[in-house]
């Protein structure tokens, strides 16, 4: 049976933690485990165990996304990739510091690889958007590039464990932070019945980061 667990800045939090950090993270958190996490707005979000990255890495990704909309750039474009996007600043910048200090000093910064103009560029952070791999695994149509620093999530092997509400407009699109392949205005996003789609990048749609324990 699944537990869905209270985070706070208490034992168990660190518990779980330390179990991660030493390889034993399974046994005390699984796939589809639920942490509530109260955030420095006074609201609550919750997160989703994804599955594990490694032996030492636990991976989240919110369950539903957070109440506002936004756009992946304020122009129809892709150009710059997620690396250089609207999305990313926001989701650094505007949601990032919503998180307790307590958590955000947990999160192992995530490695992301990306092709931007053929040159390829590696950065890393600690609150970011999933990729299309995340949610779908590989693309075998070339909707999306070649992912190297990305998994299918065994909590997105099902259409229905794709779905996302946005409070106030039900069940909603939402950004991954893959560029839709071919095109020089997209990105790919996630539909209302879990499968995968795109939209010019100047469209608000919601957001459901993840991050790393």
């Amino acid at each position: 049976m699944n537990i869905t667990r209270r985070v706070t800045e208490a034992v168990d939090f660190e518990y779980m933690k330390a179990a991660i950090d030493a390889g034993n993270g399974p046994e005390f958190v699984r796939p589809f485990d639920e942490l509530i996490i109260p955030l420095e707005n006074g609201k609550s979000i919750t997160a989703v165990c994804g599955g594990y990255v490694g032996d030492r890495r636990a991976r989240f990704v919110l369950k539903d996304c957070l109440p506002e909309l936004h756009v992946m750039n304020k122009r129809p474009t892709n150009a710059g990739g997620y690396l250089n996007s609207e999305g990313r600043r926001h989701v650094l910048e505007d949601i990032l510091p919503l998180f307790p200090a307590w958590l955000r000093d947990a999160m192992k910064p995530r490695n992301m690889v990306e092709t931007i103009d053929g040159e390829e560029h590696t950065y890393a952070d600690t609150l970011w958007i999933p990729s299309a791999t995340d949610l779908f695994g590989p693309s075998e149509s070339g909707f999306w590039a070649e992912e190297p620093d990305s998994e299918q999530l065994d909590i997105f092997k099902t259409e229905r464990g794709r779905v996302k509400e946005v409070e106030g407009y039900g069940t909603y699109p939402w950004w991954l932070r893959s560029p839709r392949a071919g095109t020089s205005n997209c990105f790919v996003r996630v539909d209302t019945d879990g499968t995968a789609d795109n939209s010019s990048a100047n469209n608000s749609l919601g957001f459901a980061p993840g991050f790393d324990l």
